[in-house]
């Protein structure tokens, strides 16, 4: 079973990488599925029932985690930045302007239902975060070298950050 102070990573049986093989997770972990499903200790003791669910929750935690890459990115920053002090609230200059521009715009395009606007600032905002997701990478290969590397830490963090305000604005225009 599991214990509780192993990594998503350890627990998938995979590097501590930003670059993973999709397939081979989705492999892991329904293989690592099938071997802990609580289903399977039905007649075992209460001790490995319990074991058993928790370790489920963990392998669901590891997987959802590990296979989008924004919340891998995420994770792999909260190990990587452990006792490293970082402007953790890091955006790029006049982003948070534009940011609350953009909000204003969106706040009017759904008072109005303009679904072409909508759709329009729908497209741009993915493009930026794909933009932005398409760093994470090189990023963080630049941190298998030189693992303790401020600056980029700091610049993995300011795209985080910035993805995220992005992420925001889309899930309100993908929830209406």
């Amino acid at each position: 079973m599991i214990s509780d102070d192993i990594d998503h990573f350890e627990l998938m049986g995979l590097p501590q990488s930003f670059e993973i093989d999709s397939e081979k997770l989705e492999d892991l972990y329904q293989n690592l599925s099938l071997e802990m499903h609580p289903d399977f200790y039905g007649t075992s003791t209460k001790e490995k029932k319990i074991l058993s669910e928790k370790s489920s929750v963990m392998l669901n935690a590891a997987y959802s985690t590990l296979r989008e890459p924004v919340s891998r990115a995420r994770y792999l920053m909260s190990i990587l930045t452990r006792g490293v002090s970082l402007k953790k609230d890091d955006l790029p200059e006049d982003f948070l302007q534009e940011m609350f521009s953009l909000q204003e715009s969106l706040d009017e395009m759904l008072e109005s239902c303009d679904q072409s606007a909508l759709c329009k600032m729908n497209e741009d905002l993915l493009k930026r975060s794909n933009l932005i997701q398409s760093n994470f990478a090189s990023l963080f290969k630049k941190l298998e070298t030189s693992p303790e590397n401020t600056e980029t830490l700091q610049q993995l963090q300011k795209h985080l950050n910035t993805e995220r305000y992005l992420r925001r604005l889309l899930d309100r225009i993908n929830s209406k």
